[in-house]
C-alpha cells in the first residue's frame, strides 16, 4: 500500500513539474522573440512534452514492475507456517552445508491448509455422502468398496466434472490427517502380541525377506526407469534416488483389513493362515517406521545436500519421542476416551449394565462423542507434529498408541468397536478425496506402462521373498510356493502414505501419488482372488467349522478374558464353557 501511494505522489509531482517547466520555457521564448511564438512554440512544446512523457512512462513501468514483484513476494510469504521450530533445524540438518531449499523439497504445512471455507466443506460433505452410497454397488461387480470411493472422487474431481477444485483439495488437509491418524491407530491395534506368538519364527523371516526384496527391487526399478517418468525430469541422480526410495517403501505395504475379511469369509485357520496374518500385520508396522526414516532422508536428498551423519541421530530422537508420546496416549488417554458403554455402569455380580436400560439415542450420542474425541486426538497429534518437526513422526505415535491400548489395557474391545464404527465414514471421506486428487492426465498417459511394470516387479519380489523365507523357516514346499498369493493385496496404509506424499511435495507429489495409487488399485483388485485360491489349496478353508466343542469353549473363554478381567466376565466364560461341553 505504501509503495502504491509513493508511486502516485511521484507521478503527480513529475507531471506538475513538467507542466510548469513547459509553461516557463514558453514564456521565455515569447519575451525574447515574439515572432517565434506562432511558428516554433507549438513544435518545441510538443517535443518537450513527448520526451518527458516517454521518460515518465519508462519510470512508471519500472516502478510498477517492482511493486508487482514485491506484492507477489508478499503473497507467497503471507501463509502462516505451522512449524515454529528454528528454521535451521529442519532446513540444514540434512547436510553440512547451508544450501537454500529447492522446489522439490517437502512443503511445510500452513494455517491456510486447514481452512477450507464453508462452501468447500458443504460440497465435499455432499460428495462424501454420495460416494458412501454409490460405492455399495461395487461388491456386486466383484470390486472392493475403496474402488467405488476412488471412482466417485475422480468423476467429481477437478479433472472431470470439476465439482471440487484443486485448491479445495489442498485446503482439506484436516481430512487427510484425521484419516491417516485413524489408519495408524488401527495398524497398531492389529499388532496383538498374544495372537502373533504362534509361528513367531516364520513370521519374522517372512517379514524380513518380503520387506527387503520388495523395497530393493522397487527402488531399483523406479531409479532405472526415471527417464520415462515425467515427474523425474530435470532432477539429478540424488533427487531421483530419493523419490525411488519413497516409491519402494510404498510398494512394501500390505492390507491387514483385506486379509482379515478373507479369513473370516473362508473361516480359515491353520499354520499357513496364521503366518500370513501375522506377516501382513507386522509388515504395515514396518512400513510406517521405514517411511518415517526414508521421508527424513529423502527430504535432505531433494535439497541437493550431502548426507549428514547427524541425520541418524535426528531419526533416533524422532523415534524415541514419538514412541514415548504414543505410549502415554495409548495407556493414559485412549482407554479413558474409548469407553465401552455396555460396561460403563456394570453392577458387578448381577452383571446388569446401565446401558441396557438407557435409551438407544443416549447410547448413540455417548458412542459418537467417544469416537469424535478419539479422532480429534489423532488430528491433534498430527497438527502438533508440524510444530515439533522433525522430532516427532505422527504415524509412529498413533501406531504405538493403538498397539499399547490393545495389548496393555482393557480397552481392546472398545477399540474394535471404534474401528468398526468409524471405518465406513473415514474411508469414504479419505478415499473420495484421494480419488479427486488423482491426475487423470498422468493416469492415462505413458505412466500406465510404468504402473504395470511396478505391479509385475512387486509380484516377482513377493514371490522371491516369500519362497526364500518359507524354505528358511522349514515350511513345506507347497506352502512356500503358494504363500506369495496371499501378500499381493494393498489398501489403507499404502494409499494413506501416497496421499501424504501428494500433500507435502507440491512439485512432483501429485503425479507420484497418482502412479502409486494406480499400482495399489491393481493389487487390491488382483490380490483377494489369489488369497482365496491359496487358502483353499492348502486345505485351511472352513477349518473353524471343524473345531471341537472343547476348542470353541476355550476360544470363548480367551476372548472374554481378553476384553474384561472382572469376576462377571469369568463367570460368563465358565457358563459358556459348561453350555458347550
Amino acid at each position: 500500500m505504501k509503495g502504491n501511494l509513493s508511486l502516485v505522489i511521484v507521478t503527480l509531482f513529475l507531471v506538475t513539474s513538467n507542466a510548469y517547466l513547459k509553461q516557463d520555457a514558453k514564456s521565455s521564448r515569447t519575451l525574447e522573440n515574439p515572432v517565434l511564438q506562432d511558428d516554433n512554440d507549438g513544435n518545441v512544446a510538443v517535443q518537450i512534452l513527448k520526451s518527458t512523457t516517454e521518460t515518465l512512462g519508462d519510470s512508471i513501468k519500472k516502478t510498477s514492475k517492482a511493486v508487482d514483484n514485491a506484492l507477489k513476494t508478499k503473497r507467497s510469504n503471507s501463509s502462516t507456517p505451522v512449524q515454529v521450530t528454528h528454521g535451521g533445524i529442519s532446513d540444514n540438518m540434512h547436510s553440512q552445508e547451508n544450501k537454500p531449499e529447492t522446489k522439490h523439497m517437502k512443503r511445510r504445512a500452513t494455517i491456510e491448509d486447514y481452512l477450507p471455507g464453508f462452501v468447500n466443506v458443504l460440497v465435499f460433505t455432499s460428495l462424501c455422502v454420495a460416494s458412501f452410497y454409490i460405492s455399495k454397488i461395487m461388491p456386486y461387480f466383484g470390486l472392493p468398496l475403496v474402488s467405488g470411493y476412488l471412482l466417485v472422487g475422480i468423476f467429481f474431481g477437478p479433472y472431470v466434472l470439476g465439482l471440487i477444485s484443486e485448491s479445495a483439495i489442498r485446503s482439506l488437509r484436516i481430512v487427510d490427517e484425521v484419516a491417516l491418524a485413524f489408519i495408524a491407530f488401527c495398524a497398531g491395534a492389529q499388532l496383538y502380541f498374544k495372537k502373533l506368538r504362534e509361528r513367531k519364527q516364520a513370521i519374522q523371516l517372512q517379514t524380513i525377506f518380503l520387506c527387503l526384496a520388495t523395497f530393493i527391487m522397487g527402488t531399483v526399478t523406479l531409479f532405472t526407469l526415471h527417464n520415462s517418468v515425467s515427474f523425474m525430469h530435470n532432477m539429478n541422480p540424488q533427487q531421483i534416488l530419493a523419490i525411488a526410495m519413497i516409491g519402494g517403501t510404498l510398494l512394501v505395504a500390505r492390507s491387514p483389513a483385506s486379509a482379515i475379511a478373507i479369513k473370516k469369509e473362508l473361516n480359515a485357520e491353520g499354520p499357513f493362515t496364521s503366518t500370513i496374518m501375522g506377516t501382513t500385520i507386522i509388515t504395515d508396522v514396518v512400513v510406517i517406521t521405514l517411511f518415517a526414516l526414508i521421508d527424513l532422508v529423502a527430504n535432505g536428498m531433494l535439497n541437493e545436500s550431502k548426507p549428514n551423519p547427524l541425520l541418524l541421530g535426528v531419526f533416533a530422537a524422532q523415534m524415541v519421542i514419538s514412541i514415548i508420546i504414543g505410549v502415554f496416549f495409548g495407556i493414559c488417554v485412549l482407554p479413558n476416551i474409548l469407553i465401552d458403554e455396555e460396561a460403563l455402569y456394570n453392577n458387578g455380580e448381577e452383571g446388569v449394565a446401565f446401558a441396557d436400560k438407557a435409551p438407544a439415542f443416549a447410547k448413540a450420542m455417548f458412542r459418537a462423542a467417544s469416537y469424535l474425541l478419539t479422532l480429534t486426538l489423532g488430528f491433534m497429534i498430527f497438527f502438533s507434529s508440524h510444530v515439533l518437526e522433525p522430532y516427532m513422526e505422527p504415524l509412529v505415535t498413533c501406531m504405538v498408541a493403538g498397539c499399547c491400548t490393545t495389548n496393555f489395557t482393557s480397552g481392546r474391545k472398545a477399540f474394535v468397536k471404534f474401528e468398526d464404527g468409524c471405518a465406513p465414514a473415514v474411508n469414504a471421506a479419505f478415499f473420495t478425496l484421494t480419488g479427486a486428487a488423482l491426475s487423470m492426465g498422468v493416469l492415462f498417459g505413458p505412466v500406465v506402462v510404468l504402473v504395470l511394470i511396478l505391479f509385475l516387479v512387486r509380484l516377482f519380489s513377493i514371490g522371491v521373498g516369500s519362497y526364500a523365507a518359507g524354505r528358511a523357516s522349514g515350511d513345506s514346499i507347497q506352502h512356500s510356493r503358494l504363500s506369495w498369493m496371499a501378500y499381493i493385496t494393498q489398501a489403507g496404509v499404502a494409499l494413506g502414505l501416497a496421499k501424504k506424499v501428494h500433500v507435502e511435495y507440491h512439485t512432483w507429489g501429485a503425479e507420484f501419488a497418482t502412479t502409486m495409487i494406480a499400482v495399489v488399485v491393481i493389487n487390491q483388485l488382483i490380490g483377494p482372488p489369489f488369497f482365496r485360491f491359496a487358502i483353499r489349496q492348502v486345505g485351511e478353508a472352513g477349518k473353524t467349522e471343524e473345531w471341537t466343542p472343547e476348542a470353541e469353549a476355550q476360544l470363548v473363554e480367551e476372548d472374554i478374558s481378553l476384553f474384561d478381567d472382572t469376576p462377571v466376565a469369568s463367570a460368563k466364560a465358565m457358563s459358556a464353557q459348561k453350555d458347550l461341553l
